[in-house]
């Protein structure tokens, strides 16, 4: 399951919520998709149950722990099937490229890394974001209620704060984590960071990983095409001129 924050227009407003990465590339509305099925079972208030159930924001959710991450589940599942019929409505679960996704957490309950330092956790950016610096790739843990790990997100770090990536699985991810700058690239194997003893987290708590270790890049001047990438994301930015030097530790 891959879930993420986006936000699009509908008139004159705009909608930010917690979105799914549908099978067919579309990105469903949970809570509002939650709601509709509340009320097609004859619940009263589905608003207002859904916005408990499954809310609009992915913080929230996690706050439900495991019993709210099974809920998540159940209402994509539902989703996936209405999309399979085609007749899911488009506000419903508009097309990837009529929104704005962001940092799949906005604004974390905590942030820190992996040696307990305390991170500016509204310091977040999510993809699109320019980098004042070299930056130290990896990946972040988010925390469920209850201790528990919900999933991991790609994340980088540099002098303006952290950046994390549009999407978090619900599963450890697999194959490599790819680092790009310029026409350079490197590659680390995401095995690298299995078996690390993490620590109890708070709901909704954003840790990065220590950063993968990358041999040293040449030196790249002008503006830069940064790209951090896995199986599951990939995190496009930009870093301005003055190239980026990164030696990862």
């Amino acid at each position: 399951m891959l879930l993420g924050t986006a936000t699009w227009a509908e008139g004159p407003t705009e909608r930010r919520a917690l979105v799914a990465r549908l099978a067919s590339g579309r990105l469903a509305d949970l809570n509002r998709i939650e709601a509709i099925r509340l009320r097609k079972l004859g619940e009263g208030d589905p608003e207002r149950l859904a916005e408990v159930l499954v809310p609009a924001s992915l913080r929230r959710a996690l706050e439900g722990g495991p019993r709210g991450v099974a809920r998540l589940r159940q209402t994509l599942a539902y989703a996936e099937k209405w999309d399979r019929r085609g007749t899911l409505p488009e506000t419903l679960a508009p097309a990837p490229e009529s929104v704005d996704l962001l940092a799949c957490i906005t604004r974390p309950a905590t942030l820190r890394r992996a040696d307990g330092q305390v991170l500016d956790r509204l310091a977040v950016r999510g993809p699109g974001a320019s980098l004042a610096g070299a930056p130290l790739p990896g990946l972040a843990a988010i925390g469920l209620a209850g201790g528990g790990i919900a999933g991991f997100c790609l994340a980088l770090e540099d002098a303006q704060g952290t950046v994390l990536g549009a999407w978090m699985t619900d599963t450890w991810p697999t194959g490599s984590l790819e680092f790009r700058a310029g026409a350079s690239r490197r590659s680390v194997p995401l095995k690298t960071w299995e078996g690390l003893a993490l620590p109890a987290l708070h709901p909704g708590e954003a840790m990065l990983l220590p950063p993968a270790r990358l041999k040293s890049l040449p030196d790249l001047g002008g503006d830069v095409e940064v790209r951090l990438g896995a199986g599951f994301d990939q995190l496009v930015l930009r870093i301005g001129p003055g190239g980026v030097h990164p030696t990862v530790q």
